[in-house]
Formats: C-alpha cells, sequence, structure tokens
C-alpha cells in the first residue's frame, strides 16, 4: 500500500473536555483516528455501531452505568484494548478486569500513564 498511511481507530468517552482532549491529542500524534463521546448514552450508541482498535472509558460517565459501557465496547470489539479510568477511589480496577478490560487506571491521568 504505498503512499497510504494506515491508522488505527480509537474511543474515549469521558465527560470531562479536558481529559477527552488531552487523551485525542495524545493518540492523534500517533496515528489514530480519534472518536469522542462527551456522555454516556452516546458513548454507547456509537461503541454500538462503530469498530475500535482502543478504547478509553470514563467509568463514572453519565447517562450510562460504567459495567454496561464496558461490555458494549468488549462485545462490539472483542480484539480491542480497552483502557477504564476513573476520578473515584472506591471502584476497584478488578471489576473492570473481569469485565474484559485490559487496563484500569486512576485520574489524573498523564502521558506517561497512557504510553
Amino acid at each position: 500500500m504505498d503512499g497510504i498511511t494506515m491508522y488505527n481507530n480509537a474511543f474515549i468517552a469521558d465527560d470531562e473536555q479536558d481529559v477527552s482532549e488531552f487523551l485525542k491529542r495524545i493518540l492523534a500524534r500517533r496515528g489514530y483516528r480519534v472518536t469522542v463521546a462527551l456522555e454516556g448514552a452516546q458513548a454507547k450508541e456509537i461503541l454500538g455501531r462503530k469498530e475500535f482498535d482502543l478504547i478509553f472509558l470514563d467509568y463514572d460517565i453519565p447517562g450510562v452505568d460504567g459495567f454496561e459501557l464496558i461490555k458494549v465496547a468488549r462485545d462490539k470489539n472483542p480484539e480491542a484494548t480497552i483502557i477504564v479510568f476513573t476520578g473515584h477511589h472506591t471502584v476497584d480496577g478488578r471489576i473492570a478486569d473481569d469485565l474484559g478490560a485490559n487496563a484500569f487506571l486512576q485520574k489524573p491521568l498523564s502521558v506517561k500513564m497512557i504510553e
């Protein structure tokens, strides 16, 4: 495929626009085409119809249960890397693992954590 750049598709679901933009900039610099959802129902709808290689999900995004969003993401994207994050320290990362997430991060996120 000479002259054609292949892109991976990434998805970010977070109701905090500054966090979404931070992640989007990092991923875009690494060649990802990035789709962002700022609320849960929108995230669920997009994840149900599009395929992604890399998915970042805020566990506490308004409008949908975090467990449900992980399940929808995994059902549609069985090979994707799914990273769940939250700012609430009461959420146990093992729960996300049980639902098929590949990693669990605590906010605040850093470039080093994302890489």
